[in-house]
């Protein structure tokens, strides 16, 4: 039963990087903006970025959809 639970982990484990990996590449995909995989976390960097969030739907929907 262990052996069960930990391969679902590691399966659990490489989804989420795998979608963490594809909100990176969504998001630097946009002009002015770059993302990357920090460990557990996407980072998005890009300048006025906050006035764009607000502006722009594409980056307010990055990673919303297949989860």
């Amino acid at each position: 039963m262990r052996g069960v639970m930990e391969s679902a982990a590691r399966a659990g484990e490489r989804r989420a990087e795998r979608h963490r990996r594809a909100i990176a590449d969504e998001a630097d995909a946009l002009p002015g903006v770059h993302a990357s995989v920090a460990g557990e976390d996407v980072l998005i960097e890009g300048r006025g970025l906050l006035d764009r969030w607000l502006s722009d739907a594409r980056l307010r929907n990055i990673g919303r959809a297949g989860i």
